[in-house]
């Protein structure tokens, strides 16, 4: 009896490590979905090419650490460098496209992501790079559970940062004035708000959310020119989960899709691990065909 409770509790704990596991790994996803519904609210564009903008941070992020630079000054350059790489995409090329069919904007992201991952391949090569983490690697043990320090660093940047936009959103005039543009572009106008300025902030804003996923999921994956494609599809999957309206939603649908995928590699199989949270995914979806937490859409006729 006392081996058979010793088997239920290793057990049970490494359930919760991989929970742990998965929460950090979906709120990567769900950070980058969250970038993807921002501008998708704020300009009516699907980004395909958000993740792309995320190896391109932590491709600069490697540089500048190469050079000499220490951490704690890579990571506010980075973010800078994903503000700046978001404002100069909107004002320059997406713009054009505000207001326009959802397919044209949708092939100009799919030539973005194109371009950014031949960027890549010019700029720094195919060969696989290393940025260290910004949090200690070293296990951390809490109530007998093993976690990781680089996960719980993943989990408090994210619920940092999930906290920061809802405080800007909420509590500043600018955050206010974004919300209502994005509701609705014409009724903001009208009300004197300056729409593009609100546009440019919104892809910077959504690119600096990509920057730090990029940060945080290097150390995971390593840095090379195909990093983020694995997470964009399954960030994509998070944003049509939580409901594609949804900021909140999407970083609940990254969250569960991370731990489903998780649990599935740990205890059914490694051959479905990528296939079980677009099934459950798909179910939520029949039960729920806008998503977990946005809002129906009503079109008068």
């Amino acid at each position: 009896m006392p081996q058979l409770a010793l088997v239920h509790d290793r057990r049970r704990y490494s359930m919760l490590q991989m929970i742990v596991s998965g929460v950090a790994l979906g709120a990567i996803y769900g950070l980058i979905a969250l970038g993807i519904v921002m501008v998708f609210k704020a300009t009516g564009i699907l980004n395909f090419a958000h993740g792309e903008a995320a190896m391109l941070s932590a491709f600069v992020a490697f540089t500048l650490f190469k050079l000499g630079l220490p951490l704690w000054a890579v990571v506010p350059l980075t973010l800078l460098f994903g503000a700046a790489l978001g404002m100069a995409i909107e004002r320059f090329i997406i713009r054009r496209f505000i207001g326009k069919a959802l397919l044209s904007s949708a092939i100009c992201t799919l030539g973005l992501f194109l371009v950014f991952g031949d960027l890549a391949i010019w700029v720094w090569g195919k060969d696989t790079q290393e940025l260290p983490s910004i949090f200690p690697a070293a296990p951390i043990d809490i109530g007998g559970v093993i976690v990781s320090g680089i996960d719980l660093g993943i989990v408090a940047v994210c619920a940092t940062l999930a906290g920061l936009l809802f405080a800007f959103f909420r509590f500043t005039r600018l955050g206010i004035a974004m919300q209502a543009t994005m509701e609705n572009p014409t009724a903001a106008r009208l009300m004197g708000i300056p729409i593009k300025r609100i546009y440019a902030l919104a892809w910077a804003l959504s690119h600096v959310i990509a920057a730090m996923a990029g940060l945080l999921i290097a150390p995971l994956t390593f840095v090379h020119f195909s990093m983020m494609q694995h997470a964009l599809h399954f960030a994509f999957a998070a944003a049509v989960l939580g409901g594609i309206g949804s900021m909140p939603g999407a970083l609940l649908g990254g969250v569960i899709i991370g731990v489903s995928s998780n649990l599935t590699g740990a205890y059914v199989s490694s051959a479905w691990k990528d296939a079980v949270p677009f099934i459950v995914m798909l179910l939520i979806l029949i039960l729920r065909p806008h998503g977990l937490l946005a809002r129906a859409q009503i079109k008068k006729v």
